[in-house]
Order: C-alpha cells, then structure tokens, then sequence
C-alpha cells in the first residue's frame, strides 16, 4: 500500500474485537511512531509504553469512563500504546510531538490492516490516577501526552470517502 493509500485507509475505530495484533506488527507500528518528527529532535523526551494486560486495560477503561459515565473509552482495544514526555524545550512541544507520533503509528498500523483510535480519554484517564501512573509505568518526570487503541474492528463502520476534502483550505499567495 502507498502512503495516500494508508492515510486514506486510516480511520477512527470505536468497536474493537479481542483479537490481538501481532507481535511483528506491533513492533512495525512501534517503529514508525519512532520516525515521527519529534521537536528538536528530542527523542529522549518519549517513551512508549505497550499495555495488553486485560487488567490494566480494563482499569484504565474505568478510570477513563469518569469523564463520561457508562462509556467504554478503549472500546474493547485489545492493545494500547501510550506515550509518555518529558515537558518539552518549548512551551506545550510534547502535544505536537505525540500528535507526529501516534499519527505515524495509525498511519503504519492501517497499512498493515490493523485499526486504531487516538484517545484523549485514557490519557486523561491515566494522569488523573496516581495508582494507574504507577501501574502503567510512566516514569518520575514524565506524563502521559497521548494514547492510541490498536486491533481490529469488531464491526465495519462508515468510513469517509477517499477523495472528500474534509477540512476547508484557504491559499495566500
């Protein structure tokens, strides 16, 4: 698959089976979110970390759904990968680069034909309990900035056309 491919292949799933990935494409997944483009090249800021635990999983989904009673925030991901930061050399830089680098991990994930879904409720549901933190293993100094569900859709959804523009672009030349 190319890269438009992937990225038009790419969406947002929120209904996972308990089927795993594997283990070699995990660490493809893993590997592209490595490539990213990190500010100032500050690898040494990050750290992901790998949770299939269904324990842990299923205390995170917990500690999540606080922000939304009766929700399932992980949607049954067998998988999730989070992504720890120090706080960057410039004012808020860790969020851009945990944007870069969990895109690159849904991009690579899709063109292996796994889904995935970025979620901002497991990141908060993390760094809202000091226990999770520790469980998770998110080192002294770092904070969870970001969290991606990974496996594979336990329902097809509607998925946007390839060719819609979704987003509106304004040219200054």
């Amino acid at each position: 698959m190319n890269t438009l491919d992937a990225i038009n292949a790419r969406h947002s799933s929120r209904a996972f089976s308990d089927r795993q990935i594997s283990d070699a494409d995990l660490e493809k997944i893993l590997f592209a979110g490595g490539q990213a483009a990190v500010g100032g090249g500050a690898f040494h800021s990050l750290k992901l970390i790998v949770i299939q635990c269904p324990d842990l999983l299923k205390a995170i989904d917990e500690s999540s759904a606080k922000m939304r009673p009766g929700s399932h925030p992980l949607y049954g991901a067998p998988t999730l990968v989070a992504l720890a930061s120090t706080k960057g050399f410039l004012e808020n830089i860790e969020w851009t680069n945990a944007g870069c680098v969990i895109q690159n991990m849904m991009v690579a994930a899709a063109d292996l034909g796994i889904d995935s879904l970025y979620l901002w409720m497991a990141m908060y549901g993390i760094n809202n309990d000091p226990e999770l933190v520790k469980r998770v293993g998110i080192p002294e100094g770092m904070t969870c900035v970001g969290t991606v569900a990974l496996g594979y859709e336990a329902q097809e959804f509607k998925k946007p056309k390839a060719d819609e523009q979704r987003i509106e672009v304004a040219y200054i030349k």
